[in-house]
């Protein structure tokens, strides 16, 4: 039976993040300073190419991920301060950093994510981004 994709964030993807999470953030000092990090290897010859977008603050940076069994893309793009936006071969990713922010903001004005969307694209825009969402 095939997994929905909440489920493999629920049973998957999160309970194999929760440690290293913790441990970025205990590093980063609650994701204020950068982590030096290694990109995953190994052996198993599963690996296969995944570009990644990869939102900051001030940039979109383009980050190619060699994947495979035992290096899922997710665990590697935690590990270097991002946060994935599908739980399998993710395409984009949000810095911790900006996530963190966006937890602060939500928890203080009303809900309303299309403005916080719309704004996100506007400020990427003025920067010469380009974000395709729709």
């Amino acid at each position: 039976k095939k997994m929905k994709q909440w489920q493999w964030w629920s049973h998957t993807v999160i309970p194999s993040l929760l440690q290293l999470y913790l441990a970025y953030r205990r590093l980063s000092n609650h994701f204020w300073n950068p982590v030096d990090y290694k990109l995953l290897t190994c052996g198993c010859h599963q690996t296969q190419k995944l570009g990644v977008i990869c939102i900051d603050f001030n940039a979109l940076q383009s980050v190619d991920l060699a994947v495979c069994p035992c290096a899922p893309a997710a665990l590697q793009l935690l590990w270097m301060g991002y946060f994935p936006c599908a739980p399998l071969g993710p395409t984009l990713a949000v810095s911790l950093q900006l996530l963190s922010f966006v937890q602060q903001l939500f928890m203080r004005i009303p809900p309303n994510t299309s403005a916080w969307c719309e704004s996100l694209e506007a400020y990427l825009a003025a920067m010469g981004y380009k974000v395709d969402t729709k």
